[in-house]
């Protein structure tokens, strides 16, 4: 009897290694003007510990350009440094993305107006800030990201520039420093203008692993909790690889999600919601206080159907070959000056604040775990199954 409880105690053990190699979650963006910038600077090392407490081996984590460098020359990478050295003791290693997600104004007001115009008219200043970037750590981190979502957050860069000032000149400092291995941004989500299928053969040699984004059924609500359309995107993607020949590569899903909940102040996310036979009931607001938006039905129904999807995603994506590392969106809600329950969050009023919140967390705004985040630490402590294996019900 004890002789087959240890043995089923290291089959479990062996499943959560494998998936903690595998898991991943994106941490809060830091991105200037935006929400999530007053949680990542003030409560950066709090989520990394509640990191460490689910299981997580891996986080992505964006360097935004406009707060480490809002001078020519003048660093700020104290906020940065506080993570990384807490990731450092917990064992969570980082894929670093070059710059933030939609920093309000893009890129530092002193190195143009766009990354476009940079690239154009100054391809030395990013050079010299990937350049410090990556010299400053280098010892912790050996994976970077070149850029996150330009074909949505840099509008104006064509396909041939992302690739010739972008890519190619973060590859070249990376190889320089001997400081690992470069991603290029999500293939989906290349720049609108050029051919996308130039891409190719201009970046063929300046990466490492290739990179892909999956939100299924963008903008539709979703009830049933399976991920057959995140593998069937994933193996198209991987034949698109191999058509190129690419396939010797292996590939990351740097963001996956369930999109729904983004922020339920929005027109566009309340029209969707009332379509659904499911949310009929439910009447909507435009602006809500901080508490009722963590208790709203809409965020309890899609945090209930995520946590079922999750260990589905995570079992099919991980057994696919080549797909190595799969990061959640995201990792905790991020609220405009952080989270505060009797703030009001929405659309504009006089005489009441009017604030951003995303509520894509599964940590939510008042740092509580959601249903999400034990479904992923059961998942990595093997307790619902391994890689290849049917979570258990």
């Amino acid at each position: 009897m004890e002789r087959g409880s240890r043995a089923e105690q290291t089959s479990s053990e062996e499943q959560g290694n494998s998936y903690r190699d595998g898991i991943a979650l994106n941490f809060m963006r830091p991105d200037v003007g935006r929400p999530g910038n007053y949680d990542f600077v003030n409560s950066g090392t709090w989520l990394v510990s509640q990191f460490k407490e689910m299981g997580i081996g891996w986080n992505r984590l964006a360097f935004s350009w406009v707060l480490a460098e809002p001078e020519k020359g003048s660093f700020n990478w104290e906020p940065y440094d506080r993570v990384i050295e807490a990731c450092d003791a917990a064992g969570i290693q980082i894929l670093a993305t070059l710059g933030g997600h939609f920093d309000r104004p893009p890129v530092p007001t002193w190195a143009g107006e766009s990354l476009a115009d940079v690239v154009r008219s100054n391809p030395g200043y990013l050079e010299s800030f990937i350049e410090a970037w990556v010299e400053r750590y280098k010892g912790s981190i050996h994976y970077w990201e070149m850029l996150n979502e330009p074909g949505s957050f840099h509008k104006g860069l064509t396909v041939m520039e992302y690739v010739e000032g972008i890519l190619k000149v973060g590859y070249k400092v990376v190889k320089a420093a001997e400081a690992g291995a470069v991603l290029p941004c999500a293939f989906g989500q290349l720049p609108v203008l050029g051919e996308r299928e130039e891409f190719w053969d201009a970046a063929r040699g300046h990466y490492d692993i290739h990179n892909e984004h999956m939100y299924v059924d963008w903008g539709l609500f979703r009830t049933r909790p399976h991920a057959r359309p995140e593998e069937a995107g994933v193996r198209k993607f991987l034949a698109l690889t191999e058509k190129h020949g690419e396939g010797d590569k292996p590939m990351w899903m740097t963001e996956i999600g369930w999109w729904g909940t983004g922020n339920i102040t929005s027109d566009w996310v309340c029209e969707t919601y009332k379509r659904d036979p499911m949310m009929r009931s439910v009447e909507f607001q435009p602006r809500y206080r901080g508490e009722d938006l963590l208790d709203h039905p809409v965020v309890q129904r899609e945090d209930a159907l995520r946590a079922r999807w999750l260990g589905d995603m995570y079992r099919r994506l991980l057994a696919v070959p080549r797909c190595e590392k799969v990061f959640l969106w995201v990792s905790m809600d991020e609220f405009e000056g952080g989270y505060d329950p009797d703030r009001i969050y929405g659309g504009s009023e006089e005489g009441k604040p009017a604030s951003q919140v995303d509520l894509w967390g599964v940590i939510a705004g008042d740092k509580t775990w959601r249903k999400s985040a034990f479904a992923l630490k059961e998942l990595i402590s093997g307790s619902s199954g391994g890689p290849g294996n049917p979570p258990k019900s």
